[in-house]
């Protein structure tokens, strides 16, 4: 978690030597390219310099074509970018340097990516759906309010998953791609939470507009510090990063209280239907995080569960679960809203 966090700097730090000056003849456009896999350097910086002898386009042809069934080659632990060795316990399905277009082609492979690509994948296409299908019932009786924030928290969990999903399909591409595509994971996490405590800071302070304004412009403020902190020229210490980030979570856990106080506690039928979801909610989160950070249960069965079944993985398929589970949470709040109008005994 702590690389993650400190990767967005890298992203205006690191650079990739692609080599000076052109190349003449065939042998040595293949030595380059020989010294940049020494030297760590993608071979896609070798593949595109400028031939000023260049050979036959049957024989260009057909290096290019040796030079991508290289590249298509899945890796080892010990062999994949050092960059990408950040979980020991995976030894097999790693992906070398890879051109853009391989990238993509990657999408289709069988690497130890593959699940957590697709996974999130499957997650939009999922949000995307609920989306329309959320939209189309709530124009029929719910009021513009409703609406706005249903299609924001959707959106931001779209976001979520698409950025998911072009981190773990463009890390290869190189190691500046790595940290900045990590970079903008991280941010579709804080854009999925900030609509988490948006939606359910409106819906559960609807009645009172004031405690509603008060928390909705607090978490706000609080994810724009938490952004500012990602941004490279400020050099914010990483241990400093995440724990903004983990009190912005437990933040959440005084506006819950506030409602549920102010809504006479479980003796409410609201707060007895809606705290345990909430609860849940922070049960789901923090056991994927756990899983997450304890690299179980390849931990224990290195390279059993390289291709399926990886923390990551769980951590993956969790997520989704969590964003799905509070959207259900939402469309229960609003059905009982709509329902039973605004209590008239709150205690502020």
């Amino acid at each position: 978690m702590m690389k993650l966090l400190a990767g967005v700097e890298e992203c205006d730090k690191q650079g990739t030597a692609t080599g000076n000056g052109h190349v003449a003849g065939t042998t040595r456009e293949r030595q380059g390219v020989k010294a940049a896999q020494e030297d760590g350097k993608p071979l896609v910086a070798e593949l595109t310099k400028e031939n000023d002898n260049p050979a036959s386009p049957a024989i260009k042809e057909t290096s290019a074509f040796e030079d991508e069934e290289r590249m298509r080659r899945i890796l080892p632990f010990a062999e994949a970018p050092e960059y990408l060795q950040f979980n020991p316990y995976i030894l097999h399905g790693y992906r070398g340097y890879l051109t853009t277009k391989l990238c993509l082609e990657s999408i289709f492979w069988w690497t130890n990516e593959t699940i957590n690509i697709w996974s999130h994948i499957f997650g939009w296409m999922l949000f995307l759906g609920l989306t329309l299908y959320d939209l189309c019932l709530l124009n029929i009786h719910a009021p513009f309010g409703d609406k706005v924030i249903v299609a924001l928290l959707l959106i931001c969990f779209q976001a979520c998953m698409i950025l998911s999903s072009m981190y773990h399909t463009f890390s290869c591409r190189s190691e500046k791609d790595y940290w900045c595509f990590l970079s903008f994971d991280l941010f579709g996490i804080a854009l999925s939470l900030l609509a988490i405590y948006m939606s359910g800071v409106y819906y559960a302070f609807w009645c009172h507009k004031e405690l509603q304004e008060f928390y909705l412009i607090t978490v706000l403020l609080i994810f724009v510090v938490a952004m500012l902190l990602q941004v490279p020229k400020f050099n914010v210490n990483g241990n400093v990063k995440l724990l903004v980030f983990v009190a912005w979570a437990a933040y959440g856990v005084l506006p819950t209280l506030h409602w549920s106080i102010a809504m006479g506690g479980m003796e409410n039928p609201m707060v007895a239907m809606l705290l345990p979801r909430v609860l849940g909610m922070y049960v789901i989160s923090g056991g994927a995080f756990l899983i997450y950070m304890s690299r179980v249960p390849e931990r224990f069965f290195p390279g059993s569960v390289d291709y399926i079944g990886s923390s990551h993985q769980w951590w993956h398929a969790l997520v989704v679960a969590a964003l799905y589970y509070w959207h259900n949470t939402g469309m229960l709040y609003v059905e009982y809203r709509l329902n039973h109008g605004c209590p008239n005994n709150m205690r502020l």
